[in-house]
Order: C-alpha cells, then structure tokens, then sequence
C-alpha cells in the first residue's frame, strides 16, 4: 500500500504567503511537524505539495516532509468571545409636522389658492 500512495501521489508546487501558510485547493494549510507543532516559513518559500492516493497532504520544504493542517474559516462573530446580538433594525419613523406648524399653514394656503376649481365649486 505504501508502494502504491508514493507511486499515485500528486505533486504540485506552492509558495509559503505572507501569513505562514500554504493554498491548495481553495483552503489554507499550516505545515505541521510529526508531533503536531507548527512550522512557521518565510513569505515566497517554495514548496512542493503531495497529495497522496489515499488523500492525506504532506508538503515538501527544503526536502523535510511536513503533515498538513487546515486553518479554520474566518468568522466575523467569535462564539466564545463576542455576546450573541439578536437586535432587529428599527425603522426610523417619518416626521410629518402636524397642519398648526407655520411653514406648513402656508404651504397648503397656497396650494388651496392654486385649487380654487376644487375649493369654490362647492361653496
């Protein structure tokens, strides 16, 4: 079985981001020693990705083999540390100013003066 991962593994190149990790397939890796520590690169480092047949990622830097570790998705709500907020938005309601507001008394005035065939016809 060992003959066969090294024989159908796939090997593509990579380089190191400024944040320590490598993008395969649309997901960050941390390169990961056998005991689970983290090993931090510089930015631009060249390193060759192997995935092999049975799917586990192994990258290849500065020929020393390390295990591949997923980084978690960003979040923009941290369960442990931010307060759940349940706050529905308000609308904000219109201000219309009552007819006994000045600019208002005059506004219609004028538009009651510009309306006599509606105003007149009844009286």
């Amino acid at each position: 079985m060992e003959k066969i991962n090294r024989t159908l593994a796939v090997l593509s190149t990579r380089t190191i981001d400024s944040g320590h990790c490598i993008r395969f397939q649309s997901k960050f890796y941390f390169p990961v020693t056998e005991n689970g520590d983290r090993r931090f690169f510089a930015g631009k480092t060249n390193c060759m990705v192997i995935e092999t047949f049975d799917g586990q990622l192994l990258a290849n830097i500065a020929d020393n083999l390390y295990l591949m570790e997923e980084v978690a998705e960003h979040e923009l709500v941290s369960k442990e540390f931010d307060t759940p907020q349940e706050a529905p938005k308000k609308e904000k309601k219109k201000y219309i100013p009552p007819m006994d507001h000045p600019w208002k008394k005059a506004s219609f005035a004028n538009y009651a003066a510009k309306q006599k065939h509606r105003c007149g016809a009844n009286v």
